[in-house]
Formats: C-alpha cells, sequence, structure tokens
C-alpha cells in the first residue's frame, strides 16, 4: 500500500510543477524520448486488427500512437493516477474499442490482450524486492502473443523512487517463461526494452 502512495504523491508533485498533460508529469525528459520508447514497443509485430493492453496507460498518448500506425487496435490502457486518467479518456473518447480502468494493475482482474504493453510503469522502486519479477509473470499471462515492456538500466538520482536494472538479469528471468525473447538497447540513454513471446 505505500508502494503505491509513493508513487501517487510522486505524480502528484509532477502534477502540481508541470500541468497533468506534460510528459514531465509522466516522469519522461520530453514528448520525443516518450514517443521513441512507443516506437520501440510496437516493433513487437503487426498489431492491425489486435487488442493491446496499457498498462499505466498515463495520458493515453500510446492509445493515440497505435491509431496513427495501425488499423483496427482494440486498446485497453489501466493507470493508478485519476489525473491521467481523466486527460486519456477526454483525448480517446472519440476512439472505438477504447477502454480505460482506474487502478492497481497488480490487483483485482485485467483483461487478455494478445499484446501487453508497459512502458516506464515497471520503474518504481518496491518495498518487495521481487516485485518485478513477479510484475513481468504476472503481465505475461495476460497476453495472448507478446509482452513488450521497457525498462531503466540507469537513474540520475539513485535514492530517489526510480529504479534501474540489469538488462541482463531481467532478459535471463524472461527466457524462464519463454524461448523466444529479445532485448533491445542503445536507442534512449539509459533505457532498454524486452519483448517476451508466447512461441
Amino acid at each position: 500500500m505505500l508502494d503505491k502512495l509513493y508513487i501517487q504523491k510522486f505524480h502528484e508533485d509532477k502534477i502540481e510543477k508541470y500541468g497533468s498533460e506534460s510528459a514531465k508529469s509522466l516522469a519522461w525528459f520530453s514528448e520525443e524520448d516518450q514517443l521513441k520508447r512507443f516506437e520501440i514497443l510496437a516493433e513487437i509485430g503487426d498489431l492491425n486488427n489486435c487488442s493491446v493492453l496499457d498498462i499505466g496507460c498515463g495520458n493515453g498518448d500510446l492509445c493515440y500512437y497505435l491509431s496513427q500506425h495501425f488499423a483496427n487496435v482494440s486498446y485497453h490502457g489501466i493507470d493508478l493516477i485519476s489525473a491521467f486518467l481523466d486527460n486519456a479518456i477526454e483525448r480517446n473518447q472519440n476512439r472505438a474499442n477504447t477502454t480505460f480502468y482506474l487502478g492497481d494493475f497488480m490487483q483485482g482482474t485485467l483483461p487478455v490482450a494478445d499484446y501487453v504493453f508497459v512502458s516506464g510503469s515497471l520503474n518504481y522502486k518496491n518495498s518487495d524486492p521481487d516485485y518485478i519479477f513477479k510484475a513481468i509473470a504476472h503481465l505475461y499471462a495476460h497476453c495472448n502473443i507478446a509482452l513488450s515492456f521497457n525498462l531503466l538500466c540507469d537513474t540520475i538520482n539513485p535514492n530517489g523512487i526510480l529504479m534501474a536494472y540489469a538488462p541482463k538479469i531481467i532478459s535471463d528471468f524472461c527466457k524462464k517463461l519463454s524461448n523466444n525473447v529479445l532485448l533491445k538497447e542503445n536507442y534512449i540513454e539509459n533505457d532498454f526494452t524486452v519483448m517476451v513471446y508466447k512461441q
């Protein structure tokens, strides 16, 4: 519970400083960095006519991105921060097959989708040292085709709320879940993406 409150406070402070619609309130340095992460995540496969579950959907930016690049995507977004979710719903209210949920993705019932995407939402420190592995396994169980997520491999403030991970440790864990794992690096400083396929 405390972990969730720390995350909420972290973003509430940023919202107060930058406004809820800013990429900086989502803890991104810039919209360009955010878009690059989306581009890498979407390399996972042909998303046309597929369903997507977006974990930590923020302002619904990935929903918009997918709508610009793929046809007939059925989109589900979930976020913990109501101010972000309000923006996401308003921005995407006219998009067909689009649903948003307020809540913690580790609790309650999640929809199963062809692809599960996580951009930034696994970067927070947690009191459970095995949380990252439990979260990856939990989300992998909710995809039909593949899970794609990004993490930090370094942080500016090691004492802050954001956590850095060794790419090899994360990808090695994912190889216990699947024989088909891709690791992508060197597209943005201090960031990496892992794709875990069901086949």
